[in-house]
C-alpha cells in the first residue's frame, strides 16, 4: 500500500451579496493551490442558494500547513464572506493539525481509515 495522503471537504454557505467576492477569492486561491507542490487536488464546487464545497488532496500534514501559511490573506477573504458548516479533515494529519482541530469549531478528523486498497 502506498502512503496516504490528506483529504479535506469544508462546506459553506455564502449570503447573495458576498457571493462575487467569494467566487473571485476562491478563483485565485485555486489558482495559487495548483501551483503547489504538495497541493494534489483543490476544487471548489456551487450547490443550491449560495451552498459551496471545496474538496483538497494534499500530499502530507506539511503541504496542509504549507497552504495554510501561503494564503492566509486569501482565506481571510473568504472567511469574511462565509459562514462555515463543516470541515471534515482524512488522514494521517499529526500532531500540529490535531492541535489545531481541538482548537477550531466545526472540525472533523478522520485519522483512521477503515479499509484501505
Amino acid at each position: 500500500m502506498g502512503k496516504s495522503t490528506i483529504l479535506t471537504a469544508a462546506r459553506f454557505t455564502v449570503d447573495e451579496d458576498q457571493r462575487a467576492e467569494f467566487e473571485t477569492a476562491i478563483a485565485e486561491l485555486t489558482a495559487r493551490a495548483e501551483r503547489e507542490a504538495g497541493t494534489l487536488m483543490y476544487r471548489f464546487y456551487r450547490g443550491d442558494a449560495g451552498q459551496y464545497s471545496v474538496i483538497e488532496e494534499y500530499e502530507d500534514a506539511a503541504a496542509v500547513l504549507a497552504h495554510q501559511a501561503a494564503n492566509e490573506d486569501l482565506l481571510a477573504r473568504v472567511d469574511a464572506c462565509t459562514d462555515k458548516i463543516a470541515l471534515d479533515v482524512h488522514g494521517p494529519v499529526g500532531p500540529v493539525i490535531r492541535e489545531w482541530a481541538r482548537r477550531t469549531r466545526n472540525v472533523t478528523l478522520y485519522e483512521e481509515p477503515v479499509l484501505q486498497s
